[in-house]
């Protein structure tokens, strides 16, 4: 009887041995794979090197928007623009847009049907823009290790020519100017692919016509193609 106490003792204290042995190498296989999951997940948003580079590369963006803002005239602009970036951060942008699909606010309506005589009113037809961009903060989606997208945002400030056609003082008729403007604006660009983007931008533009200051403020969505030449290694 004693005998067989020993050995079932003997084979208890074996067998939480093999057990305590197995916990331990469970214990670093789960660790390592936390810490590989861990160290492949990023901060919602930060400074830094962004997962695809598109450092030394050039883009072109095609955008639809709205000009809420103006007395007279609700504009729908399309803009065609190319990018480039130095680094990361830094790029520029060129921009033309039209301007001449719009449509009588309230206001002109109203004008329309209660002057006596047509009251014209400064009417945008184009634009051309030149802007620096930074892009300082970037994120990405995931589930788990898997990608699903990223996204930078950034801001952006240049100068540029508008083309509109301007009443004289009285407001009797127009004439075609061109006049310097400013632009300034925000963008945030969610990457699906390595070369193709959704962008959301809002910017406001100031410039002085002939008989008020004029400052536009554009709200637009678009996409935007990242060209396969350039970039770094």
């Amino acid at each position: 009887m004693k005998n067989a106490i020993l050995w079932i003792a003997a084979l208890l204290l074996s067998l939480s041995v093999a057990a305590w042995s197995g916990r331990d190498a469970f214990a670093d296989d789960l660790d390592a794979d936390l810490d590989e999951l861990w160290e492949t997940r990023e901060l919602p948003a930060r400074m830094g090197e962004p997962v695809v580079s598109v450092a030394g590369k050039f883009a072109v963006g095609l955008q639809i928007g709205v000009i809420p803002n103006d007395d007279y005239f609700t504009y729908v602009p399309f803009s065609i623009d190319a990018y480039y970036r130095f680094t990361e951060m830094w790029g520029l942008m060129a921009r033309g847009s039209i301007l001449m699909a719009h449509a009588d606010t309230v206001l002109s309506d109203f004008m329309d049907r209660h002057a006596e005589s047509r009251v014209y009113a400064e009417e945008q037809r184009g634009d051309f823009t030149v802007a620096a961009t930074i892009h300082p903060v970037y994120g990405k989606a995931t589930v788990g290790t898997q990608n699903l997208w990223r996204f930078d945002w950034g801001v952006f400030a240049g100068l540029g020519v508008v083309v509109s056609d301007s009443p004289n003082d009285a407001r009797t008729g127009t004439s075609v100017e061109a006049y310097a403007e400013g632009i300034l604006g925000t963008d945030f660009d969610v990457y699906f692919l390595d070369w193709l983007a959704v962008r959301l931008e809002a910017s406001m533009r100031i410039y002085k016509a002939r008989t008020q200051w004029m400052v536009p403020c554009t709200l637009s969505a678009g996409v935007v193609f990242v060209l396969p030449w350039g970039g770094r290694k």
